[in-house]
């Protein structure tokens, strides 16, 4: 049974039974598939281009509008494959902008001493792949790119990727080799711009979550997906290149940055370092939000670190039309008793939401009064007693998951809405990020009040709109201009560690010295956390 999947022009043989997703993993073709083929992300959309497939059933026509379903649109996680099925898969977007975001401390100074001219660092993101070519002499950052990672096919979280390598023999060795092969793409854009050639690159820095860590290194996860959560390593790891299967210079180290404990990466080990917290005076802290919150809190020289499972709606991956931030996606929303506007990446037609769209939106709704502090959205009949507007009451109806407000209304498109069970996933999200930061701040007694700075990291943490956080609860109520934003400061801080001796000496001693607080053990963490799943009023 022949398949050929476009625009790869790649035919295969397919075995009888499984889907077209199952197909496409098998010989390593990447859809995005967020719940990793459990139909419950609408996520792996693709166009048949020839074959007979027979009608969609209910879990795609849950997914998909019927003029999609009309121009050959499926979901390749319920599509078994046929004869002669010739399958088109999207063209993947990227989000290039955290690519764009490193930068190095004005006070930094370079002291690398190695003969090599050329090192590299990746920032291996659970969602996003940058990787940053420096100039050793020089100090210099002559390129960088980023990729999606390949790992994304096999779930958007890293639970889901860590169960995946206990499902089948060679399955964690596969987590590899995608990152892996992400890796060396990068390095391949690298020689194609630049004109440098692998080899002349003599020297490697890396960090991600504790589980990107592992799967990098083809070390068993397995522990970090059950309490207490244990890591199969916590310091850092020096490793040729030629025996990880990097494709640099032969003799090349690679030297993968600590990790603290548990889901606590060497990522916020690199945003410590980047944001010099340890250093500074009164009380500080700086969160990763990702699928995997990190959360560092730093005062009077002592550093406690936690993770939390914020999930990853924040990335768009358990919103119905969640998205990256990329093409098509709103960014911003602002809506008064009249007006909606919306901003959108490259000024495309909507298509869907992003992270920071997503928290401006439910924090515009929720100033409006369109929700309750508990989360529940308003309907049209009871907004239009309550005396909104006809631009707004209208947009309030019913839809699958519950009450929607249509953000956008699709003419040539679908319609974006942002449904109640969207609300919820927020609700969810942020209630773990600031359960969080509550239990730390418990721990070294200190209010809101007492924080000079609350550092955000990453392309999330930079786009999004601090009264818009503040207003859901995501972050602590303190005056905005404490809070601020600091770029991919994971791709800073691991590429400090590769200019800098002293700084990666310091990057090892921060992971040492970090006190880890397991929530999940906290008496108190159940109760904050179902307190911040509320939307307060003083925020």
């Amino acid at each position: 049974m022949k398949i050929r999947f476009e625009p790869n022009n790649i035919t295969l043989d397919a075995k009888v039974g499984d889907t077209v997703l199952q197909t496409a993993i098998n010989a390593s073709i990447t859809i995005e598939a967020d719940c990793f083929g459990e139909g419950t992300c609408g996520k792996c959309k693709v166009k048949i281009l020839a074959g007979d497939l027979g009608e969609p059933d209910e879990v795609e026509k849950s997914f998909l509008t019927e003029d999609e379903i009309k121009n050959g649109i499926r979901l390749a996680c319920r599509v078994r494959v046929t004869d002669n099925l010739v399958i088109k898969i999207p063209e993947r977007s990227v989000d290039q902008r955290k690519k764009d975001l490193v930068w190095l401390p004005e006070n930094f100074v370079h002291d690398k001493k190695e003969a090599s001219k050329y090192g590299v660092a990746f920032d291996i993101g659970t969602t996003t792949v940058v990787g940053m070519l420096w100039d050793l002499e020089e100090g210099k950052l002559i390129n960088s790119a980023a990729r999606t990672n390949p790992q994304t096919t096999f779930g958007a979280d890293v639970i889901s990727r860590i169960l995946f390598t206990k499902q089948e023999d060679g399955n964690l060795e596969l987590m590899q080799e995608k990152i892996l092969e992400a890796l060396n793409n990068i390095i391949l854009e690298f020689n194609e711009k630049e004109g440098i050639s692998p080899k002349d690159i003599c020297y490697a820095t890396a960090v991600g979550n504790t589980t990107m860590s592992h799967l990098l290194l083809a070390i068993d996860p397995i522990g970090l997906a059950m309490v207490p959560f244990e890591p199969g390593f916590t310091g850092h790891v020096e490793i040729p290149a030629s025996k990880l299967g990097l494709n640099i210079n032969h003799n090349a180290k690679v030297i993968v940055l600590p990790n603290i404990a548990g889901h606590v990466g060497s990522d916020i080990v690199a945003v410590m370092v980047a944001s010099g917290i340890k250093k500074l005076e009164g009380a500080n802290l700086a969160i990763d939000i990702g699928t995997n919150g990190e959360i560092v809190l730093a005062y009077k020289g002592e550093i406690l670190a936690c993770s939390t499972a914020a999930g990853p709606a924040f990335e768009g991956a358990s919103i119905r039309q969640g998205m990256r931030a990329t093409k098509g996606a709103i960014e911003r929303v602002k809506i008064s008793e009249d007006r909606v506007q919306l901003s959108v990446i490259e000024n495309a037609t909507p298509i869907g939401i992003c992270g920071s769209g997503l928290i401006e939106c439910v924090s515009e709704i929720l100033k409006l009064g369109l929700i309750s502090e508990n989360g529940r959205m308003l309907d049209k009949e009871e907004a239009k007693q309550k005396g909104y507007s006809e631009e707004i009451y209208e947009r309030l109806r019913k839809g699958e998951n519950g009450n929607e407000f249509v953000l956008y209304w699709g003419k040539d498109s679908i319609d974006v809405t942002l449904t109640q069970k969207d609300v919820r996933e927020v609700q969810l999200a942020k209630a773990a990020i600031a359960a969080g930061i509550n239990i730390l701040m418990n721990e070294l007694e200190i209010e809101p009040s007492d924080l000079n700075n609350i550092f955000l990291a990453g392309a999330f943490g930079n786009y999004i709109d601090k009264d818009s956080a503040i207003t859901i609860g995501l972050l602590p109520n303190v005056p905005k201009d404490k809070v601020v934003s600091i770029g991919n400061a994971a791709g800073a801080g691991v590429s400090m560690a590769l200019l800098s001796e002293s700084t990666l000496k310091h990057a090892f001693s921060l992971a040492e010295t970090s006190k880890h607080i397991e929530l999940a053990s906290n008496p108190n963490f159940q109760k904050i956390y179902l307190e911040n799943m509320y939307f307060k009023k003083e925020n």
